[in-house]
């Protein structure tokens, strides 16, 4: 297949372990790989590309098969009742019993189509083996897209516990500035209805967990422990090359899925010659063996033998247009290939370009929301000490407070979905593997 070369988008870390502890103790937590690993022996998506793989392989020793020798023994056991008055000499009824067997073996010498069934079945394995590469890059992904989603949920659900734990202090102390007169009795009302809407998007967060939990459970077949997060720190980087023609380059020279169409378009042309193969001559060898045993038989040669050999020669000259009807199948299959391999070449090319902006998108927007941490942090204590003074109200400061813990969130999430697209970049190149999963795999914190 083509060799692929490998591209390098950040900076990798070393490797980080699965093992991460909590107040209560040491929690075994599931890293990247232990979640890939799992998938990799009970994704049923992934074990049918296996079997798919196996399947469409054996295609080659079918076709083989075709041109070796073909060996047939047979055998028969009668019994026979004569009549033979005019036999000279008259030999009256007669019934005895009869044993025959033979073996005939054929082999083709010349035959055109088996000859390029060889060649199509060849290509036609090739193709297998790289769509299942391309599912092997399709479930790193799943994996990974399912996992951050899953980290994505929880940061979510973290906000949003911060949140309403945060309106919660301020709901009292509002209800005990208005026990004293400082503040009026809206100021209240109002804490207590952003407490009721950030209790009702807990739950909707914590609904989103569960829903991103279990569609990580699909792919393993067993509900997800703690996951590992990405830790603090990390240095991302911009993809190298720097150039998205050049993603788009690579991606249409060694993308598996394009590879695969290209393969597919092979098998097409070499389908057209198979079938034009059905008008030439086809030589094959025939010899055979047969022998007959008689039993109980009064006349002469009760048993004999009979050896033979022939190189047989056949030539089709007319088959109902039949042969003429598929020829032109197979050509306008090898034009629906040949199509079909244009539309992919354009959109993976479309994709690896879509990715590598994708992933600078993702770390200007790691950038802006780490300086967006700052920044609304600063807002809410300059909110605060205003709602002290009475120039603010408890809903500016509670609005300041929602901004930090989205700001944190959507920072926690756009780490994520450049690492997310870093890998994308990766499987749209065709150099996606489990390196790139396992170098991921390092940036996520330490037990």
């Amino acid at each position: 297949m083509l060799a692929v070369r490998r591209l390098s988008p950040i900076r990798w870390l070393p490797l980080a372990l699965g093992l991460i502890l909590l107040p209560g103790g040491p929690v075994l937590a599931d890293s990247l790989l232990d979640i890939y690993e799992q998938a990799r022996e009970r994704d049923p998506q992934f074990q049918q590309a296996i079997a798919d793989r196996q399947a469409r392989e054996e295609a080659l020793p079918q076709a083989r098969a075709a041109l070796r020798p073909s060996v047939i023994i047979s055998s028969a056991f009668s019994g026979i009742d004569t009549d033979s008055d005019f036999s000279e000499p008259p030999t009256g009824s007669e019934q005895y019993r009869q044993l025959s067997y033979g073996v005939e073996l054929s082999q083709t010498l010349y035959r055109y189509s088996r000859a390029r069934s060889v060649d199509q079945a060849t290509v036609l394995v090739e193709q297998a083996q790289a769509d299942f590469a391309s599912a092997q890059q399709g479930l790193i992904l799943r994996v990974a897209e399912r996992y951050f989603s899953v980290l994505d949920a929880r940061k979510a659900l973290d906000a949003a516990e911060a949140n309403l734990e945060a309106i919660q202090r301020q709901l009292e102390q509002a209800e005990q500035r208005f026990e004293v007169g400082v503040i009026a009795r809206t100021d209240v009302e109002e804490a207590r209805a952003q407490a009721d809407l950030g209790q009702a998007e807990l739950l909707q967060a914590q609904d989103d967990l569960e829903t991103e939990r279990e569609q990580l459970r699909e792919l393993t077949g067993q509900a997800p422990a703690l996951l590992l997060p990405v830790r603090e720190g990390v240095e991302l980087e911009r993809p190298s090359p720097g150039e998205p023609e050049a993603w788009r380059e690579q991606a249409e020279a060694d993308n598996w899925q394009l590879v695969a169409t290209q393969l597919a378009a092979e098998a097409a042309m070499e389908g057209i010659e198979v079938e034009r193969g059905e008008r030439f001559p086809q030589v094959d060898l025939v010899a055979g063996y047969d022998g007959v045993n008689r039993y109980g038989f009064r006349g002469r040669d009760p048993s004999s033998d009979e050896f033979s050999a022939r190189i047989q020669l056949s030539f089709p000259l007319y088959q109902g247009g039949g042969v003429s009807s598929r020829v032109r199948e197979a050509q306008f299959r090898y034009t629906e290939a040949r199509e079909t391999l244009e539309e992919v070449r354009r959109t993976v090319g479309r994709n690896a370009a879509d990715a590598y902006r994708g992933t600078l998108t993702a770390l200007q927007r790691v950038q802006a929301l780490d300086q967006a941490r700052v920044s609304t942090q600063a807002a809410l204590e300059a909110t605060e000490a205003g709602f002290d003074v009475g120039s603010r109200t408890i809903v500016d400061v509670l609005n300041a407070q929602r901004e930090v813990f989205n700001a944190e969130r959507d920072y926690q999430q756009a780490r994520h979905a450049f690492l997310l697209n870093t890998l994308r970049l990766q499987e749209a190149a065709g150099a996606l593997d489990e390196d790139d999963l396992r170098a991921v795999n390092a940036l996520l914190e330490r037990g």
